[in-house]
This record gives C-alpha cells, sequence and structure tokens, in this order.
C-alpha cells in the first residue's frame, strides 16, 4: 500500500508541526481515535475505533516518532492492530512554509495482514487517504480554534 497527498493549511509550521506532535490534538484530529497516549518521548500508544464496512472494530496503534527536523519535517514507524488484521508502515511528511500559511506533504507506504490483505489494494489505498485528508482537515480547524504552541 502506497499513499502520497498535499494540503494546505492556514497556521504557520511551528505551530502544524507542533499539533501532530501532541497527544491531545491527535485524539482530535485522527478519525475514530478513542485514545491516545505519548508512551515516551517518541512513542505513541492508542485505540481507534473503525465503523467502516471490512473494517469495523477496534485497533490498537503504536506510532513512533523517528526522524525529525522541527519544524520542517518528521517520519513515523507504526503499526495498527485490530481483529480484522492490521497494518505496520512507515510515513513521512515535510512542512512548507507559505507565509501566510503552510503546506503538508506527505508520503507512506505500509503492508497489509490478516484478514485486511483480502480487500482489494486500491480500495485500501485510497480508504487511508480519506482517513489521512479528513485528519488534516481536521487539523486545520483546530488550529484555527485551539492554536498549538510551538515547543521551545
Amino acid at each position: 500500500m502506497k499513499v502520497r497527498g498535499r494540503a494546505t493549511l492556514d497556521a504557520p509550521r511551528e505551530a502544524v508541526f507542533a499539533a501532530i506532535c501532541d497527544p491531545g490534538a491527535l485524539l482530535e484530529i485522527i478519525p475514530g481515535c478513542q485514545e491516545i497516549r505519548q508512551v515516551s518521548g517518541d512513542e505513541f500508544r492508542g485505540t481507534i475505533a473503525m465503523r467502516l464496512p471490512a473494517l469495523v472494530g477496534s485497533y490498537d496503534t503504536v506510532v513512533r516518532l523517528v526522524e525529525t527536523d522541527p519544524p520542517a519535517y518528521g517520519a513515523f514507524d507504526g503499526r495498527v492492530e485490530g481483529r480484522a488484521g492490521g497494518v505496520a508502515g512507515h510515513a513521512s511528511f515535510r512542512l512548507v512554509d507559505l507565509g501566510s500559511g503552510t503546506t503538508i506533504e506527505y508520503e507512506g507506504t505500509g503492508v497489509v495482514s490478516g484478514p485486511l490483505a483480502r480487500l482489494d489494494s486500491r480500495f485500501v489505498e485510497s480508504l487511508a487517504k480519506g482517513l489521512i485528508d479528513e485528519g488534516l482537515a481536521r487539523l486545520g480547524r483546530r488550529l484555527q480554534v485551539v492554536p498549538v504552541e510551538p515547543a521551545g
């Protein structure tokens, strides 16, 4: 599975980067996220509930920030696992300052396992891209209401 895309957010890239690394923001912006906690400086664990056909259920997640260059770049390794199967993968994002906002460019790869692996790969990629785009739209709205202060 491969996904790639971009979005423009009306917020400075320092605030966007800070929100991507903030458990409170992630809880609000990740579709279906029920719980998320930072278990170390670079590792997050949580639970996501999916209510989509063939994916209904609860999924445990582990995401580790493996590389950063704040506020310009970050990369994650992660795993999502549930009764219907799992996905293990790697994703990266680049934040580009537009002066009046930020463009986020992302790409990721994943390996689908278990019953989920029987689904059409184009369907899985489309679903993943849709969830990412929904999360980025939520991030944009959240940053307008609750700006995240950059760490430092």
